[in-house]
């Protein structure tokens, strides 16, 4: 089934590549007129497709569980494309093959490929899940087990779990599987599951991290804390990191700018002044600063204090809901990342009042100063906006998940997701 499944995903990989190419023919060539030069171009990228192809496979996209079209694996596939775009280069730029440096025609399409690949890959997922849906037993007992049955049935296309028990046995007593979860199990027995099942077995921890993409904190411990305290970026990773955030806060302020000015008269027309609000955020190392937004609640709104937002919050004026349905009142914040307030990726910053309530709550959630908060996060992308203590502990798992593997690739497939989701409004 595996093998039927990567071929499946291999074949709609070079049907996306073969149409990339059409594609860029049709927009920049006459087929009647210049069929000998097209003739050359399907040439050329027949030949560049087998290195791409090649290049995909070095960077495991055809491994099973980096179908699923999320941050991670989307940012993996754009680095794959510019490898294999810069491989393409050295190839055909430095050679001079038959005289052609197609730079106008491989930038085409990287590009459509890059789109066709995400939408091909989101199909696979969406279409094909049912039918290829991982098999998966769980072997365990405990408060940490129950809660990981209770998110796999919230997220059925994850896999099928066909199988539980809480003490292992014999493996005879498993169904054919594809994974095994197992919790407290010895090793001997794994050893026994996996021989004779040829499955993937995974400790409840990595099963979190892999399949969910969070840490609960019922498993966090002191020594994993320690790891994200010391965990630190390289120097050069750093300034990368921080010029290409700026270089996204200018691009954005410039092109939001006359949705801005639209925003700005809504406001002053509906409930005037004042159009800006600040707000006290936590930072890194728990240091105080302001958030700036435009406004979306009426005045005075937290007149008695800090409030939880509901999400039909009856603060909200009419001009705010569509602030907040198009995320236009979030783009004052570019200039927080201007001034290093805060990172283009991180945990969002809280407010100090929730702060104190938060931690005296949540085990570990101090964890999240250790890092610059961000505009936009993995635990944004994965969860709904937080409106109790409760919804808060689960968003903290996934800011968990972030802290122990935030990486330039990760951040790369957040920022593509936060794209998308402001495109289509989710």
């Amino acid at each position: 089934m595996t093998k039927d499944r990567t071929t499946v995903l291999f074949l709609g990989d070079v049907i996306a590549l073969a149409l990339s190419l059409f594609l860029m023919l049709a927009i920049r060539f006459d087929f009647n007129a210049q069929r000998a030069v097209v003739v050359l171009q399907v040439k050329i990228f027949l030949f560049l497709f087998v290195l791409w192809l090649i290049i995909f496979f070095i960077f495991d996209l055809y491994n099973l569980r980096l179908v699923n079209p999320n941050p991670r694996n989307i940012g993996l596939l754009a680095i794959a494309i510019v490898t294999a775009s810069l491989a393409s280069v050295l190839v055909f730029y430095i050679s001079a093959y038959n005289g052609i440096t197609p730079k106008t025609n491989l930038a085409i399409v990287a590009v459509i490929a890059f789109v066709l690949l995400v939408f091909w890959r989101r199909l696979y997922y969406t279409l094909f899940s049912s039918r290829f849906v991982q098999r998966i037993a769980v072997i365990g007992e405990g408060p940490a087990v129950d809660h990981l049955l209770t998110d796999m049935k919230k997220n059925p296309h994850i896999g099928k779990v066909i199988h539980v028990q809480k003490k292992y046995t014999d493996a005879t007593d498993i169904p054919s599987i594809d994974i095994l979860i197992a919790h407290n199990v010895d090793l001997e027995g794994l050893f026994y599951v996996s021989r004779e099942k040829d499955c993937e077995i995974f400790s409840l921890f990595e099963a979190y991290e892999a399949l969910l993409g969070k840490i609960p904190i019922t498993l966090m411990d002191d020594e994993k804390a320690v790891e994200v305290l010391t965990r630190k970026n390289m120097l050069t990773y750093r300034f990368i990191g921080r010029s290409f955030e700026i270089i996204i806060a200018l691009i954005v302020i410039a092109l939001s700018s006359p949705f801005l000015i639209l925003a700005i008269c809504a406001i002053l027309i509906e409930d005037g002044r004042p159009i800006f609000i600040r707000q006290k955020r936590v930072g890194k190392n728990g240091k105080q600063f302001l958030l700036y937004k435009l406004r979306t609640m009426v005045k005075n709104a937290e007149i008695n204090g800090a409030q939880w937002a509901d999400k039909k919050d009856p603060r909200v004026t009419r001009v705010g809901r569509i602030l907040r349905k198009t995320h236009l009142d979030e783009v004052p914040q570019m200039i927080n990342i201007l001034k290093g307030d805060i990172a283009l990726i991180g945990p969002r910053p809280e407010r100090p009042e929730f702060v104190h309530e938060l931690e005296k709550a949540i085990p570990y959630y101090f964890l999240r100063h250790t890092v610059k908060p961000g505009f936009t996060g993995w635990a944004q992308i994965k969860f709904r906006y937080a409106r109790n203590i409760d919804d808060a502990k689960e968003k903290f798992e996934y800011d968990l998940f972030y802290l122990l593997k935030r990486n330039p690739l990760l951040n790369l497939g957040i920022t593509l997701k936060t794209v998308q989701i402001i495109f289509t409004h989710q």
